[in-house]
């Protein structure tokens, strides 16, 4: 398994943003933000966006983004 399983499950949901809206894939959004930062107890974008940053290094190593790099707040919001 080269994925983590928690964004192998997400890439099984259809994507249903437009093409301008898909700079990061919708599998590693989800694991991050209704798995992971919601888990931790973040309410709200504000809240998931410092969980992000705070992370930031942590996550990417662990998720590995095609791009190097997570969504922002503004991606999240």
């Amino acid at each position: 398994m080269t994925e983590l399983a928690i964004v192998e499950v997400f890439r099984e949901l259809p994507d249903t943003r437009r093409t301008a809206g898909q700079r990061h894939s919708q599998a590693l959004c989800l694991a991050l933000l209704l798995t992971l930062a919601v888990a931790a107890g973040n309410r709200g974008f504000l809240a998931i966006g410092d969980w992000l940053k705070a992370y930031q290094e942590e996550l990417i190593e662990l998720f590995q983004p095609p791009k190097g790099r997570l969504p922002s707040y503004s991606t999240i919001r």
